[in-house]
């Protein structure tokens, strides 16, 4: 959720996509989520630590994912 992700997922949005997953560990708690949140309505933003292979499963089971950007360092 740092500059990579959010600008990705704006454009995204941008180009029709109806929903956009941001992932990170902080997830909401993220600086500056809440100010996305409000300008790109289209975009959830959750809390998942992609190491761990649970929390990864679960995020999946959770939403309908067709695709994913690795936009992490």
């Amino acid at each position: 959720t740092g500059g990579l992700g959010p600008l990705f997922a704006e454009h995204l949005l941008a180009a029709g996509a109806e929903r956009v997953v941001l992932a990170s560990r902080r997830g909401p708690d993220a600086p500056g989520m809440n100010q996305l949140r409000e300008r790109l309505p289209g975009i959830e933003v959750v809390a998942c630590d992609v190491t761990d292979r649970d929390a990864l499963t679960e995020l999946v089971a959770r939403h309908d994912i067709t695709g994913v950007v690795h936009a992490a360092g």
